[in-house]
């Protein structure tokens, strides 16, 4: 089990990004094509999206990279674009970390923190959950179930 304490979010480099957003493809399979389609983008259009919007960060331990994930702060909601732990490093605590270390940094900053998750991810949904993040929203068209945590301790909205 990685240590907790030992996970640190420092700012993507260009071609941190790069893996990041070939992750979110790789791991949406073809999906991804389908909800780019829903969401009335092509795939370049998303690229300059993911480009523009937010902050990527790189999750390290013992200066090992082991994850990313993709922030965007709009007014009191920090929005959880996507969270990837690298699959040699699952189940090993980080995206727990992860998520707590947004919520020590936001704490203050944002009332909520929301995010999406497709349906069929048990694993990720169970993470979540463990984490207090409760279902708010389903999107089937989208195969995504929307998850926000109220931060502060009072129910999500």
């Amino acid at each position: 089990m990685t240590d907790p304490h030992t996970i640190e979010s420092a700012p993507a480099t260009q071609s941190e990004r790069a893996a990041l957003l070939t992750l979110m493809r790789d791991e949406l399979a073809g999906r991804f094509d389908q909800i780019t389609r829903l969401m009335g983008l092509t795939w370049p259009q998303f690229e300059a999206l993911y480009e523009s919007r937010g902050d990527v960060r790189t999750l390290k331990c013992s200066g090992a990279r082991v994850g990313y994930y993709w922030i965007e702060q709009r007014g009191r909601e920090l929005h959880l674009h996507a969270l990837f732990v690298l699959p040699e490093h699952r189940g090993r605590g980080v995206g727990s970390a992860a998520l707590r270390g947004l919520e020590e940094e936001f704490l203050g900053s944002v009332d909520v923190i929301e995010l999406g998750v497709e349906q069929d991810n048990s694993r990720a949904k169970s993470l979540y959950e463990r984490c207090g993040f409760q279902v708010t929203r389903v999107l089937p068209e989208l195969g995504f179930e929307i998850m926000r945590k109220r931060l502060g301790g009072e129910p999500a909205k």
